[in-house]
């Protein structure tokens, strides 16, 4: 017995589709229906061809790249390390995270970004992504990092006039906090 292909050619699409070829060209060019562009042909994974004609999500966490990226948070981050998931890691911010998740190139993203009435929800809406889940992790503190000789010295704001302050880096939650 001869297992099914794991990737169709466009002409079995268009065939599973009953559209001409032409019109799978189309929705490939347009984003609207999943492939892969390799040498130069395009191939289209069967399992989330039938999932897309079947009107679900055709990406699942399997199919996405074991990275966790986003805001760094020192305890995901050791929980990582020691699950032994072998998931890498990217820290690069809450904004940048998402947008990584968003595009697919990451299985999880580490966020924390403030809203009117809570937190990520509207972030997370924004970015198209309907099919995702939102765990609660930890609750931060923020503060100040000083140097050791600086200690004693800083009470409040006013404090810090003529002291060099680094900020975080841009998309950062902390940022819009």
């Amino acid at each position: 017995m001869i297992d099914p292909p794991r990737y169709l050619t466009t002409k079995e699409v268009a065939d599973l589709l009953r559209v001409k070829e032409r019109k799978v060209y189309e929705l490939a060019a347009a984003g609207d229906i999943p492939h892969r562009r390799i040498t130069g042909k395009l191939l289209f994974p069967a399992s989330e061809i039938q999932a897309w004609i079947e009107g679900g999500d055709s990406e699942t966490a399997a199919e996405r790249p074991p990275v966790l990226t986003g805001s760094h948070d020192p305890l995901l981050d050791w929980a990582v390390r020691e699950s032994g998931s072998s998931l890498a890691t990217l820290w690069n911010g809450s904004l940048r995270g998402l947008d990584v998740f968003a595009s697919g190139d990451a299985a999880a993203s580490g966020l924390h970004l403030p809203e009117p009435d809570g937190w990520n929800l509207r972030s997370v809406a924004a970015h198209g992504l309907t099919h995702c889940v939102l765990v609660s992790w930890a609750v931060r503190s923020r503060g100040l990092l000083l140097a050791q000789d600086q200690l004693g010295s800083i009470r409040g704001f006013t404090d810090l006039r003529g002291k060099r302050i680094v900020l975080r880096q841009p998309g950062a939650g902390a940022a819009a906090l």
